[in-house]
């Protein structure tokens, strides 16, 4: 591969910035294991330059767009808040993006002079940001089906839950990262990607049907809903642990209901589509809403209720949502108000 010794020389400089050596306390999946039970222990910092070496593996002549790839590939995660996905919605609601367009605010609240880094290879900051945004022509490694990233996002997550329940992985990311190169799209043989999107659906399917990593991610959605007006542009840039110990400190019976595994999902249920006032729940002021209206008809804290509602395979048409009600000790009550709400859906 060209330029190889260049693009590895900056792959090592930026793994030393404070951008990426922050995510050392960020863990790949979003709800971690001390909160959840069972998932990738793995954390962003890997992940971010296993995805930098990935790039390494694109052909192509051109200088500058190799550069430029291998320095999007190890940057593409630097803008996550904590617990990365499920802090977007507040993200965008306060900086008015998520963290797919935070890296130039990375790179700005950094305590240290990162973006030398990237004059020192010739690159530019906001050219580096538009390519992780999506909105640059070499966008489609980082914004495809596969990508370098999901690429070992699923092989990472597959390899770094204790005790291996999913089995090994069907492929290697090398695999496809060599299938990929500047001058053309990527173009990947049914087979390997076959096994790819084997293993996409597997470990997306192992995170919806874990219990306690979506009471995790509901109930910690329902905490930042809840400190939504007292947090600000510096809570984004919070590791994991330092956000849940400030939840903690704000809102401890919710916390203590999640260590001591107090919470129960009450409704769990597939539906093709969300319709009426079902797709409340997938805007986050309506969602809120919601959620006060189940606790104040019921007469329950704020905090002993948490509604959420995932993608269940992002990228495919056969995708449905996944709608989870959690309650504290599992009180029952909220389940017949939501079902009234829901009714006008057609479940799968």
């Amino acid at each position: 591969m060209k330029y190889t010794g260049l693009r590895r020389s900056l792959l090592k400089d930026l793994s030393k910035t404070w951008v990426l050596q922050r995510l050392k306390k960020i863990e790949l999946s979003a709800i971690p294991e001390w909160i959840g039970s069972r998932v990738a222990v793995a954390s962003r910092y890997q992940h971010s330059l296993s995805v930098g070496e990935l790039s390494l593996l694109v052909s192509g002549e051109n200088k500058d767009d190799l550069l430029l790839l291998t320095a999007a590939s190890a940057l593409h995660d630097v803008g996550v808040g904590p617990f990365p996905h499920l802090s977007d919605h507040i993200m965008k609601e306060i900086l008015g993006f998520p963290h797919e367009g935070a890296v130039k605010f990375a790179f700005e609240n950094s305590p240290l002079k990162d973006v030398r880094v990237l004059e020192k290879y010739g690159l530019d900051l906001d050219e580096v940001a538009s390519m992780v945004k999506g909105g640059h022509r070499l966008s489609r490694f980082l914004h495809g089906f596969p990508d370098l990233d999901n690429t070992d996002n699923i092989y990472r997550f597959i390899i770094s839950i204790p005790g291996r329940p999913l089995g090994e992985p069907s492929y290697i990311p090398q695999e496809i990262a060599r299938r990929m190169s500047l001058e053309e799209n990527i173009i990947l043989p049914d087979e390997l990607r076959e096994r790819w999107i084997s293993d996409f659906r597997k470990a997306y399917s192992y995170l919806r049907d874990n219990r306690m990593n979506m009471i995790g991610w509901t109930m910690l959605g329902r905490a930042l809903r809840l400190l939504r007006d007292e947090l600000n542009p510096d809570f984004f840039r919070l590791t994991n642990k330092e956000a849940y110990f400030l939840i903690k400190a704000k809102i401890p019976r919710l916390v203590d209901g999640l260590e001591r595994r107090e919470f129960r999902i009450i409704f769990d249920r597939k539906y093709d589509e969300l319709r009426g006032e079902a797709r409340k729940i997938l805007d986050l002021s309506s969602l809120c809403e919601l959620e006060q209206m189940l606790s104040r008809e019921l007469n329950l804290e704020e905090w002993m209720v948490g509604l959420s509602a995932v993608h269940t395979m992002p990228g495919e048409e056969s995708s449905y949502w996944r709608v989870y009600l959690v309650s504290y000790r599992g009180d029952n009550k909220p389940k017949k108000v939501l079902e009234d709400i829901l009714s006008n859906s057609t479940p799968v």
